[in-house]
């Protein structure tokens, strides 16, 4: 059975971070090499795991599927429709970017970064609100 408290902190937790991620682009804070630029990066780091934490939570409870790894987790949340194709399209990069962010955090292109923070940064919202409605849905 879901744990819809645990879903819930998680769901706050990539809120929380998304908010964040506004303030940054919004005050224009995010610059190569900024002290901004490497708390995004860390928030995008949380942001994953939250959302693969939220996605793995409600394969494993109600799907009775198991995942191996991030990117199989939002294959896996796709393919039994807990997220859109929309929004693994949209998303998946950022997925794929928390493995460069872990494992390879020199190589990352900071201005291709803020791009992409700036461009996505809406499609977080929109993880949570499918979130939302597949609870609703299934509940």
């Amino acid at each position: 059975m879901i744990n819809r408290v645990r879903i819930k902190k998680y769901l706050y937790e990539i809120k929380r971070n998304t908010s964040d991620l506004h303030t940054l682009i919004d005050k224009n804070d995010l610059v190569p090499d900024s002290l901004a630029l490497k708390a995004a990066k860390y928030i995008l780091i949380e942001l994953a795991e939250a959302m693969a934490n939220t996605v793995q939570h409600i394969l494993a409870k109600d799907k009775g599927v198991a995942v191996s790894g991030y990117v199989d987790t939002f294959i896996k949340g796709k393919k039994y429709n807990i997220i859109s194709d929309n929004t693994f399209q949209r998303l998946k990069p950022f997925f794929d970017f928390r493995n460069s962010l872990i494992h390879r955090y020199w190589t990352i292109d900071d201005n291709l970064l803020i791009t992409n923070i700036k461009n996505g940064v809406d499609h977080f919202d929109r993880f949570v609100q499918e979130i939302e409605a597949y609870l609703d849905f299934s509940s």
